[in-house]
């Protein structure tokens, strides 16, 4: 175990050849080398002193918005909210006549939100947990 101002964390050291110092880390060349590469990034940082710097996979502010909104726009229309009410609410300042919504732009911006919101819903949000490998994924396939 060594403690950090960060937590506590578990190290397995080889301890046949030197007991006090660490000269190199051994990483597996998995789907998961970007996580440990960053961990042991970060551990290299604590043991000297500097702050850890950016979590590897960690989301972009914008995509935590995005989320947000599109979890909201699926908690309302589950509340069997109206299309247009959740503009209103979610995207618009103002009322949105009802003459004017079946060609308003966010009709289709709620629509394509729903769908964004319906995916999370129907087991998308698990990609989250493994951001950003789901996407590196995407495109090998």
């Amino acid at each position: 175990m060594w403690p950090s101002t960060s937590g506590k964390h578990h190290i397995l050291i080889d301890t046949s050849d030197y007991a006090d110092s660490i000269d190199a880390v051994v990483l597996l060349l998995d789907e998961n080398f970007e996580t440990r590469l960053d961990a042991a990034r970060r551990f290299w940082r604590a043991l000297n002193g500097r702050p850890p710097g950016v979590h590897y996979g960690s989301l972009p502010q914008q995509t935590k918005l995005r989320h947000i909104l599109n979890l909201r726009a699926h908690d309302a229309r589950r509340a069997k909210a109206a299309y247009r009410q959740i503009a209103e609410e979610l995207l618009s300042c103002e009322h949105i006549a009802a003459r004017d919504w079946r060609d308003h732009h966010l009709r289709h911006k709620v629509r394509a939100i729903l769908r964004r919101a319906n995916r999370l819903v129907a087991g998308g949000y698990r990609d989250l947990l493994i951001y950003p490998q789901s996407r590196s994924r995407k495109s090998d396939s």
